[in-house]
């Protein structure tokens, strides 16, 4: 039998459990320790943080949870991504404020208003295949963004700025913008710190003008302000104008890129 050791101590103790639950804990691991043969996989402090965020939200589904967790290949680890969302199902994430520090102390410093409880089990996933099994990280998710349903694939978007040597997704993250699933390219517009960091400049303004196309709100495109260039003004400004010659309002959100709206 395989299990993780140390599953949650790397949480801020903002999130940590009762005492007396993690001293019941301790003192049946040591028992079980005893009889069984323990392999221990090592897990990021992130991946651990969010897991424990998600089982407080999944309790039902917990030994699910952390027998896929302990899981060292992965092929298990991808069949739980597409399970996900069955499993624990896709409830607002939710998080409180605590949590959100805990998180935030570890690197995720945007938010994850828009996150299902799934989007999160999901990066857990992700992370652990790229800690164990990185070799294998590409091809899942090369087919689960070709076979999965649009929830699989708007995770695997959120979840790229959470992955090591994250620029290595740009293609990933591309080929998000030129999809036509809206629940894709919201997630990738939306709270998502990927495109600010890595796209380039033509990529990036034709990822806003898709935003305004969708009428999604630029006020949560992260980065925004720095990335406003007269080419994409310009741009904006040809948007606005094509949608007056056709009687539409133009987007709302016009003026964030320097344009006020009639």
């Amino acid at each position: 039998m395989l299990r993780v050791g140390g599953e949650f101590d790397e949480c801020s103790s903002a999130v940590a459990r009762p005492a007396a639950v993690e001293q019941g804990g301790r003192r049946a691991a040591a028992r079980e320790a005893k009889t069984k043969a323990v392999v221990t996989f090592a897990r990021s402090p992130l991946a651990a943080c969010l897991l424990d965020l998600v089982e407080r939200r999944g309790v039902a589904q917990r030994t699910w949870l952390r027998e896929t967790a302990a899981a060292a290949d992965a092929h298990t680890l991808e069949t739980a991504f597409a399970e996900t969302s069955r499993r624990v199902g896709a409830a607002p994430f939710a998080l409180a404020a605590a949590e959100r520090a805990a998180l935030s102390a570890l690197g995720v410093d945007w938010s994850l208003d828009a996150w299902g409880i799934d989007d999160a089990a999901r990066a857990v996933w992700l992370l652990l295949v790229a800690a164990r099994a990185a070799a294998d990280l590409e091809g899942l998710i090369e087919r689960r963004r070709r076979a999965g349903d649009a929830r699989q694939r708007a995770a695997l978007v959120r979840v790229l700025p959470l992955l090591p040597d994250a620029r290595q997704w740009l293609a990933v993250a591309l080929e998000a913008r030129r999809g036509d699933v809206r629940a894709v390219l919201e997630a990738l517009v939306c709270d998502n710190p990927y495109p600010a960091a890595h796209f380039h400049e033509v990529h990036f303004d034709d990822l806003v003008l898709a935003a305004l196309d969708a009428d999604l709100p630029l006020a949560r495109m992260i980065g925004l302000g720095a990335r406003v260039t007269e080419r994409l003004a310009t741009a904006a400004a040809r948007v606005a104008a094509s949608r007056r010659a056709s009687g539409r309002r133009p987007p709302q959100d016009l003026w964030r890129l320097g344009w006020g709206v009639a």
